[in-house]
């Protein structure tokens, strides 16, 4: 036993001897990401088969006897004997074919009726430049598109103001779009990223942080591909290497490969700076790598740069003189196509006489059906276009209108480009000084001519508030255009399915078990039980009158509508007259196609909640909306019923007047020593949530009965709508509540529908309301409760 153990402890002591004298190498560590990496370089095995492919002793066969002619042979020349048969081994057939019964069809991508998105592999060309003020070299940055080709162009420090988009317009060429993040508080500071519309581009949600600024995106692929542009002011903040670490991680978390590029004001060229030595720290804990190495600054740092995870750029990153960074990075994104090809009839060129008599000579059918009548009125338009002015298919090319850009500023943007590879060719510094030179008189006459066109554009249209407010939206708000990957079925029917969804939840979230009060009783001097038929006189004076709007339900365009009134007045007479006297409403007339919007300019159209459905009728629907419109309004005035403090939606009155009466009654309470409370009343979805019964009680208690309660009823109920999108569109749905927003009996109906919160406030004795709007009241504490078991009773959200 003693000597077992002497022995154990003998040998442990030599082996310790032995590696005191040859030490060990040290040991090699991997990260996660450079072994699977490493995939990609190893050779995958061959096949188990080919690896022995004449096996020494092949089993045999079944049924096979060796029999007297079986000959073998043996070789005892290595220690392990081998054995093998020389003979031919016979060939057995089995009888067996091919069974197609067992393959399976392998299943195919779907054709998609939207804009081609495929997966392509390209080189994808970035640019990132501090612009330091986008307001005055908003053209320059078009230009720099342009001549880089740039797929992606990102700036820092635009210096952009919210909700103020007019530079960024005017940057962006034709086929780009773009998304910003500018400073909400002070001055300086922004992000911009300006990219082309072929690339589908879903924005990433990413903390807040209080050290720098970054906005960040996704391009879907197999392997997304997300990218962040910071900006990081120059002012010391402790916390600005853990938010670096904590946006760097959620970054990661996205996907493996990662962008990360901005100005972060950190010396990268001097290492031994502490600042720079915790960020290249930082950069590594996390396997990001910077690339920039020249300097990005006029005093010769590196301050913009440009660090990847998971991607190297495939050239060498550029830093221009004007300390623009460029690179390009190889990735496989999803890419849409946008639509090249546009269908368009040549409409301008129709002979107003020959459609005129094509319309004459078909005459009127004799039917009281309003249903069979519309139809007709379709059918017969339809046709008549169709002969005239066929449908057309054409390639168009993306264009972008600069009506200021005169011949002279051509001529020195061609001399400018002159002077840049005139210096690019020699790299002498007295020609970089002449092209610097002329970039800036370049840059002040644009600026000064856009300036002149616009203020010449402004005196011009002085008084037509109408051509005044649509240069001023086109302007400062970014373009409603949506992106392209909105344009398909799929999307469509997703859109649908979503405002069908936000109105049953708000009709669940408003469901109580509370019955509404029957309504107040109101002295009637008349009752509207009959509706006043009218003649071709009054029809035609209001077509002529209204805007020719036209949507994808009218048959022919609006404008020829009106140019061809003559011959299309009986017929639409008789379909107005045939919908009054019956007291029903067309089918076709209750189908609204639904186009969406953003509810606030710049904001993201990917979260559906940010969009807000219009309604588009068919014109001659608005027509006969708009008699029923001015019937009921009279009736509603000269019963007096009609609310004394409404302004919304009344002929003479706006928000002018709302205000004016706001502002009077807060001047008397001040000069009496009352206080004065405003209560502000936003309604969710007010449009989309009336009780279709509620509003048809509220309107029999108005004196509405007979024939018009009828028709209302009837314009009510069987309604549908549909998402549209360029020629796409979704399935049709029902509509159970709610009424169009964009026709025209929609706000006369609304304000109908809230007549009896004005008693509630003259109730509690209140001094001043203004329905709709704003309200200005002295309430005593139950009003709040009372307000809000009214709306939820009478299904209204707050």
């Amino acid at each position: 036993m003693w000597s077992s153990n002497l022995l154990i402890w003998s040998a442990l002591t030599w082996i310790l001897l032995w590696l005191s004298h040859h030490p060990v190498a040290g040991i090699i560590r991997y990260s996660s990401f450079e072994l699977l990496r490493l995939r990609l370089h190893i050779p995958a095995p061959p096949p188990p088969l080919n690896t022995c492919t004449d096996p020494p002793l092949p089993p045999r066969q079944r049924h096979i006897h060796r029999g007297s002619r079986r000959h073998f042979n043996k070789d005892s020349s290595e220690p392990i004997r081998s054995f093998w048969s020389s003979t031919r081994r016979h060939h057995h057939n089995t009888g067996r074919t091919v069974d197609h019964s067992v393959l399976a069809n392998l299943a195919r991508p779907a054709a998609t009726d939207g804009p081609a998105a495929h997966l392509n592999t390209a080189t994808v060309n970035f640019g990132l430049i501090n612009i330091r003020s986008l307001s005055s070299k908003s053209h320059l940055m078009r230009d720099l598109i342009s001549d880089h080709m740039f797929d992606f162009l990102c700036l820092t420090e635009t210096w952009q103001h919210p909700n103020d988009f007019s530079q960024l317009n005017d940057s962006t060429p034709p086929g780009f779009v773009y998304i910003c993040k500018p400073r909400c508080t002070g001055r300086g500071g922004g992000l911009a990223i300006l990219h082309h519309e072929k690339w589908k581009v879903l924005p990433v949600e990413i903390p807040s942080f209080s050290s720098m600024e970054c906005i960040a995106f996704m391009l879907p692929g197999p392997t997304p591909t997300v990218l962040a542009v910071v900006y990081r002011p120059p002012k010391t903040n402790s916390d600005f290497l853990n938010e670096l670490g904590t946006l760097l991680s959620h970054l990661s978390s996205l996907s493996p490969n990662v962008i990360m590029m901005g100005d972060f004001n950190v010396h990268f060229d001097n290492r031994l700076l502490p600042l720079t030595r915790d960020f290249s720290s930082c950069l590594d804990s996390l396997y990001f790598t910077q690339h920039v190495s020249s300097p990005t600054h006029f005093k010769g740092h590196i301050l913009d740069l440009v660090c990847c995870s998971g991607l190297t750029p495939t050239n060498e990153i550029l830093v221009t003189d004007h300390f623009l960074v460029s690179f390009n990075i190889s990735i496989t994104l999803s890419v849409t196509k946008p639509s090249r090809l546009m269908s368009f009839r040549n409409v301008r060129n129709i002979n107003v006489n020959a459609l005129s008599s094509l319309i004459r000579d078909i005459p009127i059918p004799n039917t009281p059906n309003p249903d069979e009548l519309v139809s007709s009125y379709n059918n017969l338009l339809s046709d008549s276009l169709n002969h005239l002015a066929p449908v057309k298919t054409r390639p168009v090319s993306f264009s972008k209108s600069a009506p200021w850009f005169t011949p002279e500023l051509r001529l020195m943007k061609a001399k400018g480009r002159q002077l840049e590879r005139l210096y690019k060719r020699t790299g002498l510094t007295i020609h970089k000084e002449i092209y610097k030179s002329y970039i800036t008189q370049y840059k002040d006459l644009v600026s000064t001519t856009k300036t002149n066109y616009f203020s010449e554009l402004i005196s011009t249209n002085k008084g037509n508030s109408k051509t005044l407010f649509s240069l001023m939206n086109t302007i400062f708000n970014p373009p409603d255009s949506l992106p392209p990957h909105f344009f398909s079925i799929e999307t469509c029917n997703s859109l649908m399915s979503f405002f069908n969804k936000k109105i049953q939840v708000i009709h669940q979230q408003l469901s109580s078990s509370l019955l509404p009060p029957i309504p107040d009783s109101f002295s009637l001097n008349h009752m509207f039980s009959s509706f006043q038929l009218p003649d071709h006189e009054e029809i035609s004076s209001l077509i002529l009158k209204s805007k020719p709007t036209t949507c994808s339900l009218d048959p022919l365009p609006s404008s020829l509508v009106i140019a061809c009134l003559p011959s299309l007045l009986p017929l639409i007479t008789a379909i107005i007259h045939s919908s009054l006297s019956s007291g029903t409403v067309p089918s076709l007339f209750k189908m609204a196609a639904v186009k969406p919007i953003l509810k606030k300019p710049g904001s993201d159209p990917n979260v559906f909640n940010n969009l807000r459905p219009i309604s588009n009728l068919p014109f001659i629907s608005k027509i006969l909306e708009k008699i029923v419109a001015s019937q009921l309004y009279d009736h509603l005035k000269h019963n007096n019923l009609l609310e004394p403090f409404q302004s919304g939606f009344r002929p003479s009155h706006s928000t002018e007047t709302a205000l004016l009466k706001i502002t009077n009654d807060l001047l008397i309470a001040a000069d009496s020593g009352l206080l004065t409370i405003l209560i502000l009343l936003d309604l969710s979805a007010a449009f989309d949530t009336i009780s279709h019964s509620i509003l048809l009680q509220r309107l029999s208690f108005l004196g509405i009965s007979s024939i018009p309660l009828c028709w209302f009823q009837s314009y009510l109920s069987d309604r549908t709508q549909f998402i549209h999108l360029k020629s796409f569109k979704s399935q049709p749905s029902s509509v159970s509540s709610g009424f169009p927003q964009g026709s025209v009996l929609g706000p006369l109906l609304f304000i109908t529908y809230l007549l009896p919160l004005g008693n509630i406030f003259r109730n509690l004795m209140l001094i001043s309301i203004s329905i709709y709007a704003t309200l200005i009241v002295y309430a005593p504490p139950s009003l709040s409760p009372l307000l809000l078991s009214w709306f939820t009773v009478w299904s209204l959200p707050v």
